[in-house]
């Protein structure tokens, strides 16, 4: 019997506040915050601001936006700072769609990027602008080049004071109403555009809408993910990740988030949990792994909780991250296509029409508002509660398709449900348990052998697992006998015959051993801290 959950799809859809323009829910946000400081940029002088000074720069750099069309795109490279925020929020404000660009990428990627989005201005600064381009020489920059620090830096402080009297006196709806920021509308419409990893191919802009943010975020809220926390916010803000909850989700449900540039700066991010009282953080284990390494159980001991994406977590990170910091890790999931958030394990809570919850091994329970249901990978058949297919979703969190690729677009929306690339099962209790990619699957001798489990058991025997970086990942290649054949690539100082040894001493079967080695410098890995399936793949060939 065919089986799917619902957590209240239509019920959620009632929300009032999934009929506002995200501009508006972001001035709502910011004039009814009352805490003394909402925002602290660490990595800019440890500077402190408070809701309405964040709303009136915005605002002011707005009106100096006013040269660009309506409803075009301007590229954003800029790190998590206050700078980046009082851009997004102004290009917002504007009715002109933010587009945070990948600096990372390579020349040919971040150009496709470039080029898809018909982007031909790129708001940066000066400084991030020669730390970027000394990092990445070959980055596409574009012939028109605005300096938001050189602006904001010329905007009068009388025209801020006016601007935070209005935001303190007036309602919000009067302060939009003022401002010329729009608060009815069609918030069906693109609000940015997020390019995929591309772990396993070339980028695709997935296009978020402005309801597809608000709904994300309003998902967040009633779940109580976060609960007078304070946010350390280090994932780049070209992510969907550090999108949503760094920028988006800080103005419109008023979230204390501390800023710094880079997650991989593990001294000064130790150094603001410990001196912000930092009580939760985001990112994925390979991120966390630092921490493991270079944090003491004093230097966190405000933690709550560390909430773990972007990738699965290895068997017995958990129990390492718990037994050095307490029992603070909690596994989520989400993908860019969702907005990206689509569940986290979270205290056990009854809403009426959804429940949260946790369970060891699951990504806790689905998102408020959405379906999901486990479906056939070959017929898309709907499956019974337990068995192994492919997840597809629906909700208000679900994007509208890919920027000018219709058949990618085709291939994931399919009768207003997402399919997606991640192979997964569905509990009774509606838990989600997320299986891994099915690129990171390889069917030998009839059989689906899943890497990460081969990468795991590698790394726990042979003392390889708490390193801040991979040393080991698994692909394939084809073989004539069995169809695919495992491939191990080290960039460590092992043998395959140390590899199959560790996999014996594990209890692995004989068929998912490695039967090929590549020795490399590096394992591929995104900035993201996701390994590079795409470039793995091309080394293990």
């Amino acid at each position: 019997m065919s089986a799917m959950i619902d957590m209240g799809y239509d019920e959620f859809a009632k929300r009032e506040e999934l009929s506002q323009t995200l501009a508006f829910s972001v001035v709502k946000g910011l004039c009814s915050y009352k805490g003394d400081w909402l925002l602290c940029d660490f990595s800019g002088g440890e500077k402190k601001y408070d809701a309405h000074t964040l709303l009136a720069y915005a605002v002011a750099f707005s009106r100096r936006l006013s040269n660009f069309k309506k409803g075009s795109r301007i590229g954003v490279a800029i790190p998590p700072s206050f700078l980046a925020f009082v851009v997004n929020y102004a290009c917002a404000f504007s009715g002109i769609k933010p587009i945070n660009l990948n600096f990372t990428l390579g020349e040919v990627a971040a150009k496709s990027c470039i080029d898809t989005a018909e982007i031909k201005t790129i708001i940066t600064a000066s400084g991030f602008r020669e730390k970027i381009s000394k990092a990445n020489p070959k980055f596409p920059w574009t012939d028109d080049i605005v300096d938001a620090l050189e602006i904001v830096s010329k905007i009068p402080q009388g025209e801020i004071g006016d601007i935070i009297r209005d935001a303190k006196s007036i309602s919000p709806e009067e302060f939009a109403d003022k401002y010329a920021i729009d608060r009815i509308g069609d918030n069906t419409k693109e609000a940015t555009l997020v390019f995929t990893s591309g772990s396993e191919g070339a980028p695709k802009g997935a296009i978020l809408t402005e309801r597809n943010i608000i709904a994300n975020c309003l998902q967040t809220k009633i779940s109580e993910v976060f609960n007078d926390d304070i946010l350390l916010a280090n994932l780049p803000i070209f992510h969907s990740f550090g999108l949503l909850f760094e920028s988006w989700y800080m103005a419109i449900h008023g979230q204390r988030t501390v800023t710094l540039f880079t997650p991989l700066d593990i001294k000064n991010n130790i150094r603001a949990v410990r001196e912000m009282g930092i009580t939760s953080i985001i990112g994925s284990p390979t991120f966390f792994r630092a921490y493991l390494k270079h944090a003491t159980a004093d230097d966190m001991k405000t933690l709550r909780q560390a909430i773990a994406g972007a990738e699965k977590t290895p068997k017995g990170f958990h129990e390492l991250w718990n037994n050095a910091f307490g029992d603070t890790y909690r596994e989520g999931y989400g993908l860019t296509e969702a907005s990206p958030v689509v569940g986290v394990n979270c205290a056990e809570k009854d809403f009426g029409y959804f429940s949260t919850g946790s369970r060891r091994g699951a990504i806790g329970k689905l998102f408020p508002g959405m379906r999901a249901k486990v479906v056939n990978p070959t017929t898309l058949e709907a499956l019974p509660f337990g068995e192994q297919g492919l997840l597809a979703m629906a909700g208000p969190n679900i994007f509208a398709g890919y920027l000018n690729n219709p058949r990618a677009t085709q291939a994931s929306l399919q009768d207003g449900w997402l399919v997606t690339g991640d192979l997964a099962r569905l509990d009774e209790d509606g838990f989600l348990y997320i299986d891994g990619r099915v690129s990171r699957f390889s069917k030998i001798g009839g059989e689906m052998v899943p890497h990460a489990t081969v990468e795991s058991a590698i790394n726990n025997v042979l003392g390889l697992a708490d390193t801040d970086i991979p040393l080991i990942a698994i692909s394939s290649r084809l073989d004539e006998g069995k169809g695919e054949a495992l491939v191990l690539l080290s960039a460590t100082d092992i043998t395959l015959a140390d590899a199959k040894e560790a996999l014996r001493k594990s209890g692995i079967s004989n068929l998912w051993h490695p039967k090929h080695l590549v020795q490399v410098d590096k394992i591929p890995l995104l900035p993201s801290g996701k390994l590079d399936l795409k470039r793995i793949s091309d080394l293990a060939k």
